[in-house]
């Protein structure tokens, strides 16, 4: 039991660093990818990325962890002192599997059901708080297109003082029209967003006529679909029996293979424990970092195998329920065959 307990914790005390560092790395990405419409003042929101990122971080700190306590305890020839005081190969492994099965349940929970409520929580919060940083989305020297019909190119944004200068808007349709302006300002009140332009022009043509009006001053409203701009999915605010329905009013290869993803991957967990036991032990003289090394080397084949399933998915290739479940598979018969291997180098030996 206390050699259960010494390995558990040795696991626990890697695992929860390599969780800290890797949830520095996550957050650094998500920042780049929703920091226009964050501040340092939105710490709740930043916070709330932590739970859909932990689906990804899992899986990671488990496989880096394992290895590298194993490693440890090999290299130290801890594994060969315990094996010499009688302790099974059981008493070393459940641990492993201990803990990769916890990670299993709550990857699962995160997936299925956490992640996809934090992810509406998120979505909404920005919404909200979006507006009222629209100018973080514009671009400069750019075409725009995150307001409804609506494209524009702005030379400079002053962040500032909230101005803009060199605007050119156009609004495609049957009723067009091309909006240029010297400079501007965009306010938001609510949802609503207001842009205001001073000493431009507008061009408007429809199929009977053609008008050109010259203004100082212009104010017109913007529908911006912010959302899209924050590239939130709409199945990634659903959970598991919402994500069903969504299926059965339409249902994609993509959905399906997503759906069935959000079960396969947490199960990937405890996969990647067996992976830790056969792969982890290594020989007393063997090179350090050998097992950094080797997680690195399965994240990348995880990673490999899931694009190559999912563009074979895309392009009709492969069943959807079969792409998400691929890598899985793949691991596993890895495995297989290694043990296989091993069986038969035990029987040569004999």
């Amino acid at each position: 039991m206390r050699i259960r307990w010494y390995i558990l914790s040795r696991l626990l005390e890697v695992f929860a660093g390599t969780m800290a560092v890797l949830f520095g790395v996550m957050l650094i990405v998500q920042w780049m990818r929703i920091g226009r419409a964050v501040t340092l003042r939105d710490l709740d929101i930043l916070l709330l990325t932590f739970v859909p990122m932990s689906s990804f971080v899992i899986p990671m700190a488990l496989i880096f962890s394992i290895l590298i306590v194993l490693e440890r305890f090999s290299v130290e020839s801890e594994i060969i002192a315990m094996k010499a005081c009688g302790v099974r190969s059981a008493s070393i492994f459940t641990p492993v599997l201990f803990l990769a099965s916890c990670c299993l349940l709550v990857h699962m929970t995160v997936s299925t059901y956490l992640g996809p409520l934090t992810m509406k929580k998120i979505q909404a919060d920005l919404a909200r708080e979006a507006p009222k940083k629209v100018l973080a989305f514009l671009e400069e020297r750019d075409f725009n297109d995150m307001f409804k019909d609506t494209i524009i190119y702005v030379e400079s944004v002053n962040q500032k003082k909230k101005q803009l200068r060199g605007i050119f808007i156009e609004i495609p349709g049957t009723d067009r029209a091309v909006i240029t302006a010297e400079k501007g300002t965009i306010d938001a009140d609510g949802r609503t967003i207001t842009m205001r332009l001073f000493h431009g022009s507008v061009f408007m043509g429809t199929p009977k006529s053609d008008r050109l009006l010259t203004f100082d001053e212009y104010a017109f409203t913007l529908e911006a679909d912010l959302a899209a701009q924050l590239r939130i999915k709409g199945y990634e605010t659903a959970t598991q029996p919402e994500f069903r329905t969504l299926l059965e009013k339409d249902r994609t290869p993509k959905g399906v293979k997503e759906y069935h993803s959000r079960y396969s991957f947490p199960v990937f967990n405890l996969i990647l424990g067996l992976v830790g036991i056969s792969f982890g032990i290594q020989r007393p003289r063997s090179p350090r970092h050998t097992g950094f090394i080797f997680g690195i080397v399965t994240i990348l084949g995880y990673y490999l195998v899931f694009v190559l399933a999912d563009r074979l998915v895309k392009s009709g290739l492969m069943d959807p329920v079969i792409g998400a479940w691929a890598p899985d598979i793949a691991f596993a018969a890895v495995l297989a065959l290694v043990w296989l291997r091993q069986t038969f180098a035990r029987g040569d030996r004999v």
